[in-house]
């Protein structure tokens, strides 16, 4: 198997499991409604954070839908003309950075914190 296309496919899979976890974000955000005053439409920030929130659901949903109505994230041939640091970068961006950051703002938001 060619490194590129594992690559290519670790950088697809981490993308969809970073949408779903920032779509979940969204939406347990919203029904959880922690923040200022209770209600996150009550507070300035907590309209701040669901509109952050929702700007990235936005981006990386239509990123994974574009990898699912294209053909699927796993690829048969070697993206072409991606010099190889950024399939390293995209790799590390999507299986390991943003989905830790997504992850604990899920569990945040799940769980918050006492105090």
């Amino acid at each position: 198997m060619n490194a590129s296309i594992v690559l290519a496919d670790t950088g697809n899979l981490g993308l969809l499991a970073c949408a779903a976890l920032t779509t979940a974000s969204v939406i347990a955000y919203h029904a959880r409604a922690h923040g200022d005053g209770g209600k996150w439409w009550h507070s300035p920030f907590g309209w701040h954070l669901m509109c952050f929130m929702i700007a990235f659901a936005v981006v990386l949903d239509q990123g994974a839908v574009y990898l699912l109505t294209t053909g699927g994230p796993l690829v048969s041939t070697a993206p072409p003309g991606r010099p190889d640091w950024f399939a390293w970068e995209r790799v590390i961006s999507f299986t390991l950075l943003i989905p830790a950051v997504l992850a604990w703002r899920l569990i945040i938001i799940l769980r918050p914190p006492e105090g």
